[in-house]
């Protein structure tokens, strides 16, 4: 029995694009391994530290393990092999992804002061999204959807397996909070860039505007390619694209955003740069709901701030 043509080259479409997605990875670890080791492993042990390293070098090793069974070199013609391995792969791929969109949010908390609220909102739902995402997995490996039986294995070594129909649809969750995470970056970037311009230039704000665009366009790609290529076929190789390409894209993508934050955050301020930034992080940690905090610290500030709002400016 030959592997058919058609298979064979949506096989080798596989293969390329888990190869480029690799690459990209590795690559873009190289040119930005000098700002981690500044604004990351010079950093004080913190939860944002952890996440940052646990997504870039997961990524890193569980890349690797894909490029190595793309090859062929893990499978020995074992059916229970292709099952773990699809189980394991799409637990990682969920957790890469959230984890990244996790980190994000509390990345841009942290520097810009964004509303607490707001973010434990978009965390939680991000967290509730992962944990049906991964309860949907395990219940398809017991169901026996994904240790079914695996194409061509003895011929091709790789492993292709049978999505369960309809899968696509717990993508739209995705489109959703990337679209809401992206409206919450732009925004707070717009108000950062207005209110607090004589603390950082123009250029880096957009910078940020800039990795952040990317990012949510990043974002909305993986969750395209996941469900184009799920809906497409629910045997079929390219059902790999979302882990081996789309995934790597967008680690890549949130780790730079992370990154140049991190940046913004370490830059130094003149003593009354500080001041002025101290007030602002002040009023942010003012809950939103208590009026007389609010009130309270307008009222100082304005009785003495005469010469110091201009020197703010």
């Amino acid at each position: 029995m030959s592997v058919p043509l058609q298979f064979a080259e949506e096989l080798w479409v596989r293969r390329s694009f888990s190869a480029a997605g690799h690459t990209v990875l590795v690559f873009d670890y190289f040119l930005t391994i000098n700002d981690e080791i500044l604004y990351i492993w010079n950093a004080p042990r913190s939860f944002v530290k952890v996440m940052f390293l646990f997504n870039r070098y997961g990524n890193l090793l569980g890349q690797t393990f894909i490029r190595l069974e793309e090859a062929g070199l893990l499978t020995n013609n074992s059916q229970s092999f292709c099952g773990y391995f699809t189980l394991i792969t799409a637990i990682y791929m969920l957790m890469c992804t959230e984890s990244i969109h996790i980190l994000v949010l509390l990345r841009g908390r942290a520097i810009w002061g964004t509303g607490r609220r707001t973010t434990r909102i978009l965390i939680c739902s991000y967290t509730i999204y992962f944990v049906i995402q991964i309860a949907g997995a395990l219940l398809a490996s017991k169901g026996g959807h994904i240790a079914a039986h695996f194409k061509y294995l003895r011929y091709t070594q790789v492993c292709v397996g049978i999505m369960p129909k309809n899968a696509w649809l717990s993508y739209f969750g995705s489109f959703v909070l990337d679209t809401l995470l992206f409206f919450l970056t732009m925004r707070s970037l717009q108000k950062y860039s207005t209110e607090f311009r004589h603390l950082y230039p123009s250029r880096l704000v957009h910078l940020l505007v800039r990795d952040a665009v990317i990012f949510f366009i990043i974002s909305l790609f993986s969750s395209a390619v996941t469900i184009g290529a799920w809906t497409a076929s629910t045997s079929s190789p390219t059902l790999f694209l979302a882990k081996g390409f789309a995934n790597p894209l967008l680690s890549v993508a949130g780790q730079r955003l992370v990154l140049n934050l991190k940046g913004l955050q370490m830059r130094t301020y003149e003593t009354r740069d500080l001041s002025c930034e101290v007030d602002r992080q002040l009023e942010g940690f003012a809950e939103e709901d208590n009026p007389i905090a609010l009130n309270e610290m307008s009222d100082a500030r304005d009785a003495g701030q005469g010469s110091k709002t201009n020197a703010c400016v």
